[in-house]
């Protein structure tokens, strides 16, 4: 975890760690409403993230932008929130963890979630038969295969945005030094959740490859085929959903480890054979 940094002067920080962090456990995960999609309230979008960015610019030093979120911005954001925490993972994934490093109340923490923990999920989950127990992880890698391009659609919406966002800032000899701050805050953490769902899918593909061999070992079945089917489905489907993604144009300064927005890393697993 990073260092705690000192805050502007005439900030307290050690009022401002309780605080932040009561709101981080105030309830579990972020709410959702009709068909799992995530719920608008004023907890989920202006008190959580509220005090999430207090914690990012004040606590650990990262760029945050006061821009106001375009349209495509807001629903990647949503797209998003449904490949790092769908709503058929929630047992497995850590509700409470995703939803406090959405709003950025911890740092960026997916990377330490054990990819075995799918399987304990099903494995304690009561089916009425160990079919229905094969018949459960296939129809998820099925619905995670289904939301990946469209979150990917979206994503390279957002970054011909950035582009036109950079482009008008170097047309005006008027820009403001905050102003310039925020345009490439921003372009950071639209970055941030790309690379989030980047992790998030490798991740998936990890966990569900694990409860496919485990399974085999504890409930074998006549469904391996379909499973793998379904895994190598998925995978098929990030990798096209990537294949022409353009490299990053901007990674500022200071924000961590280069984004994997910008880089062209594909995915080395290979689908298992019968």
């Amino acid at each position: 975890m990073p260092r705690l940094r000192l805050a502007p002067a005439g900030f307290a920080p050690v009022v401002l760690v309780p605080v932040v962090f009561a709101l981080a456990l105030g309830g579990c995960g972020r709410e959702t409403g009709d068909f799992g999609r995530a719920a608008h309230t004023p907890w989920n979008d202006q008190l959580r993230p509220g005090a999430g960015d207090l914690a990012a610019r004040h606590l650990r030093g990262e760029l945050v932008s006061d821009f106001n979120r375009t349209d495509r911005e807001l629903t990647l954001r949503d797209r998003a929130w449904s490949l790092v925490r769908a709503p058929h993972a929630a047992d497995w994934f850590g509700a409470t963890l995703v939803e406090a490093q959405r709003t950025r109340i911890l740092p960026e923490i997916d990377s330490r979630f054990d990819p075995a923990g799918y399987y304990g999920y099903l494995r304690k989950d009561t089916f009425v038969s160990s079919e229905a127990r094969w018949n459960k992880a296939i129809m998820d890698m099925r619905a995670d295969a289904a939301l990946v391009g469209p979150f990917w659609n979206e994503a390279r919406r957002v970054r011909e945005d950035d582009r036109l966002r950079l482009t008008a800032v170097d047309g005006r000899t008027d820009v403001k030094a905050e102003e310039l701050k925020d345009a490439y805050a921003r372009i950071d953490e639209n970055a941030r959740v790309v690379d989030w769902v980047w992790r998030a899918l490798r991740f998936r593909l990890r966990a569900y490859r694990m409860a496919i061999d485990r399974m085999m070992v504890e409930t074998p079945s006549d469904r391996l085929w379909e499973a793998n089917t379904a895994w190598g489905e998925l995978r098929a489907a990030i990798d096209a959903a990537e294949a022409d993604f353009p490299a990053s144009a901007h990674r500022t300064r200071g924000a961590g480890p280069r984004s994997r927005y910008g880089l062209g890393a594909g995915i080395q697993e290979k689908v298992p054979q019968k």
